[in-house]
């Protein structure tokens, strides 16, 4: 069965990758074809034993590319792209980063897989919190996001996980002392009844989030929303 992961460089992405690896999966990990570290994921992917794609950000040329992957109608297409302050102001993207990347590479990548007329499994990795209408921009791209994968029409997991950690390529202290408190307030209120409240909010790191993802692909009931215990 084929697994396409899109934002295979990423911190969970690249954990999707290597799992998928270990199982025997041999997945295909997309990378830009503009990416100054292009070379160094070919290695570091092929030494895994995944197949590095460049396809760019096209709706037709990725159409296209779905369309010779999923002609049988089997696989799962991982979307796990986000970015950050830090790597938007590193790329020059201007103006909302998360309706440009979060948000319209999603619906870059939706509109791909529905022109390709094929229908693999949506693996759309979101956030707790998500919601259309929410304050944060963030969280509002990724409930906008959410709507693209629901209404399109193909078989869709949707995961929201709260904070994930773990050695990124970028520092993130605040995210870290967040994941800290958080988990031992949570541990307070799990003792105190609020056992759903902890299992929603408490961290995950890379690793296990990435196991509970490649798990959600496989399994064939598909068309859902999974977050807390569910994705450890």
């Amino acid at each position: 069965m084929t697994a396409f992961v899109l934002g295979a460089t990423g911190f969970v992405g690249r954990e999707v990758v290597r799992q998928l690896c270990v199982r025997g999966a041999a997945p295909i990990a997309h990378v830009r074809p503009d990416s100054s570290k292009l070379a160094d994921w070919q290695t570091t992917f092929g030494e895994q034993g995944a197949t590095v794609d460049t396809t760019p950000w096209d709706v037709a040329q990725l159409a296209a590319r779905f369309k010779a992957l999923f002609a049988a109608g089997a696989g799962q297409l991982y979307i796990l792209i986000g970015t950050t302050r830090g790597k938007a102001k590193a790329e020059a993207v201007e103006g909302d980063i998360y309706e440009k990347i979060d948000l319209g590479l999603t619906q870059l990548a939706v509109d791909a897989v529905k022109r390709s007329e094929t229908r693999p499994r949506i693996v759309y990795l979101s956030s707790v919190g998500a919601d259309p209408k929410a304050r944060s921009a963030y969280l509002s791209a990724r409930g906008k996001a959410e709507q693209v994968v629901i209404s399109s029409g193909v078989p869709y997991v949707i995961a929201r996980p709260s904070i994930i950690t773990g050695e990124r390529d970028e520092s993130r202290i605040g995210e870290k002392t967040a994941a800290v408190v958080g988990d031992g307030l949570l541990a307070v209120a799990g003792v105190f009844g609020g056992k759903k409240l902890r299992d929603r909010f408490r961290s995950t790191t890379g690793d296990v989030l990435a196991s509970a993802l490649i798990r959600l692909g496989e399994d064939p009931a598909t068309d859902k929303i999974v977050d807390g215990a569910d994705l450890r």
